[in-house]
């Protein structure tokens, strides 16, 4: 199977199963909405009804949020905190249904909520522990390029008169953050289709299995996570033109942003499941089989029973 194929196959799968893409569409969008609702009667509390509304809709305005962050400081502390725990929700929210996706759409077609569920019950603390492993290794590839590379850079650097090789070099430092968090994402993603079609218990040994996989097949693995990939960015750009191109002046087209924001948000969730689908269908079909433990392979059992006949 090519990379193409793969893709095909996933967005394919994605069509019939809409059902989980509404499942993670609302249950994020609910989930927000009770995270921003202290926000909101903030807001319109210090609002009300005068004329500070009406100017609002039509644009921003930073005097009004300063005297906003001045009358409401105390909430706003409050609130930043109460942000850091949505965030770990939300982590937890989609870990917990990313287990039940993967085993419909590893199930194929027939799979439906049944299948969710028993997704959601039988893989989702292997899927959280996968979760957690690969966020200390974000962390350690933050700290790395973050700390030791960028400030032995600025050492290098510090009494140069040239400063382009430093501005190139610090460049080629982002990249490479960017390309070591990609390979450790994909070594996640396919952790997880390890965990529920060989149906593994350990997180590490499938971590171990699907880094070998990666490894193994670099470049089509990699198409595939930057195609899935791309598709996802063609959502954010259509957004960034129609934000470009349709100003807001009114309670009208704030609404019309928020509707278009929420149907660019629903393909998002669309394009990462089918990500999901196309990494289930290339690991199933080029995935190595298990063997026995014991069982010695062909060229073995031949070599060892060749030594083992007596010479006439």
């Amino acid at each position: 199977m090519t990379a193409a194929q793969a893709i095909r196959n996933g967005l394919s799968m994605v069509r019939r199963a809409k059902g989980v893409v509404f499942i993670f569409f609302f249950s994020n969008l609910l989930l927000a909405a009770a995270t921003a609702a202290p926000m909101y009667s903030a807001i319109s509390d210090h609002v009300g009804h005068s004329m500070a509304g009406q100017e609002l809709a039509r644009g921003f305005s930073a005097a009004w949020l300063t005297e906003f962050q001045i009358a409401y400081a105390d909430f706003l502390k409050g609130f930043s905190i109460a942000i850091v725990y949505a965030g770990i929700l939300f982590l937890a929210l989609n870990t917990l249904l990313s287990a039940g996706a993967l085993e419909v759409l590893a199930r194929g077609e027939g799979a439906g909520m049944h299948a969710f569920g028993r997704g959601m019950g039988k893989f989702f603390f292997r899927c959280a522990r996968i979760v957690i492993i690969a966020s200390l290794f974000y962390f350690v590839l933050f700290w790395f390029w973050e700390t030791p590379v960028a400030t032995g850079l600025d050492r290098i650097f510090r009494n140069s008169i040239r400063e382009r090789w430093h501005f190139y070099l610090n460049w080629v430092r982002w990249g490479l953050l960017f390309f070591t968090v990609f390979v450790v994402n994909a070594i996640s993603e396919y952790a997880k289709a390890d965990v529920v079609i060989d149906e593994h218990g350990s997180a590490l040994a499938a971590l171990g299995h699907a880094a070998g996989f990666v490894f193994g097949r670099f470049r089509r693995v990699m198409s595939i996570y930057l195609g899935m990939g791309c598709l996802t960015l063609a959502t954010i750009f259509v957004y960034a033109l129609f934000a470009r191109y349709f100003p807001q002046s009114n309670a009208l087209t704030i609404f019309v942003w928020f509707v278009v924001a929420q149907i660019l948000i629903w393909y998002r969730w669309k394009y990462r499941l089918a990500s999901w689908a196309a990494e289930l269908a290339y690991y199933r079909a080029h995935r190595p089989t298990p063997m026995p433990v014991g069982e010695r392979p062909a060229a073995a059992r031949r070599s060892v029973s060749a030594l083992a006949e007596p010479e006439l």
